[in-house]
């Protein structure tokens, strides 16, 4: 017994990092775009709009596509869902290179970066599934495999189109068919999830005709927009830093802005791993709290600290927020229980691009009055963010 045991829970292992790897394969695909877009540009004279276009394509459909995806993977979504857009999406990112129309170009990318849209939701779903009893710590490591393939994805495309020429990323199809073949190989296509479907085959809790339709009342609608909001914020802070951390050390005479934007970065896959793992021993409510309080502590630290004070603001902000990123998830799973992977759609796909968004008035306040007049605006935001987290969490019906 014990035996048998011991190989499922093997199995499972197995699978989970199946998962994370296509997560991290699937994250290179999406990444690699951007740091070679400039080549896209030597190589079919593209102005600064049309290379705007580009990272719109890959901002709509690789992100803001989540939750519609989530939804349909909720009814029908099935983990050989993402071998297939392992498959998808190393094909047709891969063929970008050797494409010699700009139209052209736009439509395989934001067809390609669609696969990114399906992965995030039914990954997180599937990750979750195969946690079992320590879902914060497979969730996390799902979310921190797949967290390094931003630096990868840079280094590797711009080694390839640099030294060899854009057109040999086509190359690049190679590993995603590997790792596909891996993922299938692990059994990846036969983890159960909780579906709408599998529920109908294994007639699970609610009859066909309540599962069918998204069970989402105004009470559910609400916590979820807090809950949205909270994600938003905690994208803002991190990319206003990330863009502007080094000017602004600069700005507090602080001489190793690179190094510490450095450990920020190296912060975010770090934090993500340790918030999984606290989860399941301390709580989910804990983590979120404790998260949230230390990223409201790190922003003041850069916003009113000075010299060294600031500099180690910067340094373990990337940390900080990173902890929450697994529990943001798992809650909104509590909040929309019968909809898993729409909302991991939501919480994983929105917040990027309307953090990414808001981040341009915090910007023009920047120009306006000085980034560190900019970084103390966004406290406030943060300590909104804070005050709501501890009420979604401890709230009196406590359903969460």
């Amino acid at each position: 017994m014990g035996q048998i045991e011991y190989s499922l829970k093997n199995r499972g292992f197995k699978q989970l990092m199946a998962v994370s790897l296509g997560h991290f394969t699937n994250d290179f695909y999406v990444g690699i775009i951007a740091p070679i877009s400039v080549y896209f540009a030597y190589k079919l004279g593209l102005n600064l709009t049309q290379q705007g276009l580009i990272s719109v394509a890959v901002l709509v459909f690789a992100s803001l596509l989540q939750p519609v995806f989530g939804l349909l993977s909720d009814k029908k979504g099935k983990p050989k869902h993402l071998i297939i857009s392992i498959l998808w999406i190393s094909v047709l990112i891969s063929l970008s290179g050797v494409i010699n129309n700009f139209y052209i170009l736009l439509l395989v990318i934001a067809l390609g970066s669609s696969a990114s849209a399906l992965y995030h939701p039914l990954g997180s779903t599937t990750a979750v599934t195969l946690g079992r009893r320590s879902k914060g710590t497979s969730l996390s490591i799902f979310m921190t495999i797949g967290g390094f393939a931003g630096t990868a994805s840079s280094i590797v495309g711009l080694w390839i189109a640099s030294k060899f020429g854009i057109e040999k990323i086509i190359f690049l199809v190679l590993p995603g068919a590997l790792v596909a073949l891996f993922m299938y190989y692990s059994g990846v296509q036969n983890v159960k999830i909780d579906t709408y479907e599998n529920r109908k085959e294994n007639s699970i809790e609610e009859k066909i005709e309540e599962v069918k339709k998204l069970n989402l009342n105004k009470k559910s609608m609400f916590w979820l927009g807090i809950l949205l909001y909270i994600s938003i914020m905690k994208v803002l802070g991190g990319r206003f830093i990330i863009t502007y951390g080094i000017q602004i050390l600069t700005l507090k005479n602080f001489a190793y802005g690179a190094a510490l934007l450095s450990i920020h970065l190296l912060g975010i896959p770090i934090g993500t791993m340790s918030g999984g793992i606290l989860i399941d021993k301390i709580g989910e409510k804990k983590v979120f709290i404790y998260g949230m309080l230390l990223s409201l502590s790190s922003l003041a630290l850069i916003g009113y600290g000075s010299n060294w004070i600031a500099a180690l603001g910067v340094g373990i902000l990337g940390f900080c927020y990173s902890l929450t990123n697994t529990v943001g998830v798992l809650v909104s799973h509590k909040i929309i229980p019968d909809s898993q992977s729409f909302a991991t759609g939501i919480i994983m796909g929105i917040p990027g691009g309307i953090g990414s968004l808001v981040m341009i008035i915090f910007s023009g306040l920047a120009d306006a009055n000085g980034l560190i007049y900019s970084v103390r605006a966004l406290i406030l935001p943060f300590v909104v963010s804070t005050v709501l987290t501890y009420f979604m969490l401890y709230r009196k019906t406590n359903n969460i």
